[in-house]
């Protein structure tokens, strides 16, 4: 598999299970800073970040997607987790100013655009010559036909080291910008629109922890890989104590890591009688054969490989593991 072509063209995702809410109100930023990891005091106007909720014990329960725009703050999480999310916002909620709108319209879907080409795409198609830096956004204006002119939000994102860009607006807008698109893709050489299963076939093999397979209350933000989403020196919050003394002390248990195995293998991962890690995502069977998948596997067992390595699985399958 070469990622790199994998990575040259341009690929369109819109998640149909994501979920976004407002939080507004003078205490917004102070208290969602309180709950999750990253540093959001800091964030300035219409600039993003990504933020895990976890645990006192530092087990993941969701990572936000956090906007800070116009006076409030958008929240984008799995449509699966708003709930917990917004019970763990009630829970933790003591006397603050804040107010939490489930329906607003502003923003209420997003078209991911993955890829090299991704701002030669989103140029050409909108008729404009942005350079925006990794972790910035603008808004831009654009006519639609009949309605007037419409507001959308263009993001420059990078989750772990996956740069793509982000479009933000309400749903029936979203819907007109996929019309524009597959009305001029002709322009470039190859433009995929993803569904479910594709996207996660992109996710696994570029080994992004997703919700709820990877990430959930099983594991630590440290053994996916999500460190760069914690801050350690903002302040108290919830599960700062436990992930600061895993790091600290070197106690993660586990890593996360793409594997392949062309042979069908049980998602328990045992080598020589003893159990080494759980295979968590699985790709499709039409993407080469369905061979590569995501797994939690000991660093016991890693130790201190730099170098893609093989093993044989208890079932006598051989398993690439990729570093």
């Amino acid at each position: 598999m070469n990622l790199a072509e994998l990575n040259l063209n341009v690929r369109i995702y819109t998640p149909s299970k994501y979920k976004f809410i407002a939080v507004k109100g003078k205490d917004s930023i102070d208290l969602l800073d309180r709950l999750t990891t990253n540093d959001l005091k800091s964030l300035k106007s219409i600039e993003p970040a990504y933020s895990l909720l976890v645990s006192p014990k530092g087990r993941m329960i969701e990572m936000l997607s956090v906007l800070n725009l116009e006076g409030q703050i958008i929240l984008g999480c799995s449509a699966d987790s708003l709930n917990k999310v917004l019970e763990w916002i009630d829970f933790y909620t003591f006397g603050e100013e804040v107010e939490i709108i489930l329906d607003q319209k502003d923003y209420q879907s997003k078209i991911m655009i993955m890829g090299e080409n991704s701002i030669s795409f989103i140029n050409f198609i909108f008729g404009i010559d942005m350079s925006l830096s990794e972790g910035k956004s603008m808004f831009i204006a654009l006519n639609k036909q009949h309605y007037g002119r419409i507001k959308l939000l263009i993001v420059n994102k990078n989750y772990f080291d996956f740069g793509h860009y982000e479009i933000y607006a309400s749903r029936e807008d979203v819907d007109y910008v996929l019309k524009l698109f597959k009305q001029n893709r002709r322009n470039f050489k190859f433009v995929d629109y993803l569904n479910e299963d594709k996207f996660n076939n992109y996710r696994i093999v570029n080994n992004l922890a997703g919700y709820p397979t990877e990430i959930n209350e099983n594991y630590n933000p440290l053994e996916a890989g999500l460190k760069k989403y914690i801050n350690f020196s903002k302040g108290c919050y919830i599960g700062l104590e436990v992930i600061a003394r895993l790091d600290t002390y070197s106690k993660v248990k586990n890593r996360l890591v793409l594997i392949k195995s062309d042979t069908e293998v049980d998602s328990e991962l045992i080598n020589k009688d003893k159990h080494i890690g759980n295979i968590t995502s699985y790709t499709s069977p039409d993407f080469y054969n369905g061979d590569y998948k995501l797994a939690y596997i000991k660093k016991s067992f890693i130790k201190d490989i730099e170098s893609d390595f093989n093993f044989i699985n208890n079932t006598g399958s051989e398993i690439k593991v990729y570093i």
